[in-house]
């Protein structure tokens, strides 16, 4: 059975909590994902935010007009989504493929130890199952 350390991206980009609505703006175009973690200072997940969320901040549906500078220099965690789904290092692929679904998420955070250690994406539960079916 295929575990999700085996395809956690442990370089995955994150946030901590003290960071700014613009911190998420930068990094989310830098590293061309489309989660971050938000870290306390332990490696502790407080939160994620998503770029959708992000587009919902800046272009919300009502027409109420907010300055972008402003709303750039707000925090984090006025914006985050907390107690995020996680999933530990020792999941097997098929409980990280049901959170995904369960949650609608396209990238869930990775704990080992009760720490963030990296990131794990659809792209990566499909890579699973195609190894897994090779002879």
């Amino acid at each position: 059975m295929m575990r999700v350390q085996e395809f956690v991206n442990t370089h995955a980009p994150f946030l901590r909590t003290d960071a700014v609505l613009q911190d998420a703006v930068d990094k989310l175009d830098l590293y061309q994902v489309t989660l971050l973690p938000v870290l306390d200072d332990s490696g502790a997940v407080q939160g994620i935010i998503t770029e959708r969320r992000v587009f919902q901040i800046f272009y919300p549906e009502s027409a109420g007009v907010t300055s972008a500078r402003a709303l750039a220099q707000t925090p984090i965690t006025q914006w985050m989504q907390p107690n995020p789904p996680v999933l530990n290092e020792h999941a097997s692929i098929a409980e990280a493929v049901a959170l995904m679904h369960q949650s609608g998420l396209d990238t869930l955070p990775v704990l080992g130890e009760g720490k963030f250690i990296g990131t794990i994406r659809l792209i990566d539960c499909c890579q699973a199952l195609i190894e897994e079916s090779e002879p």
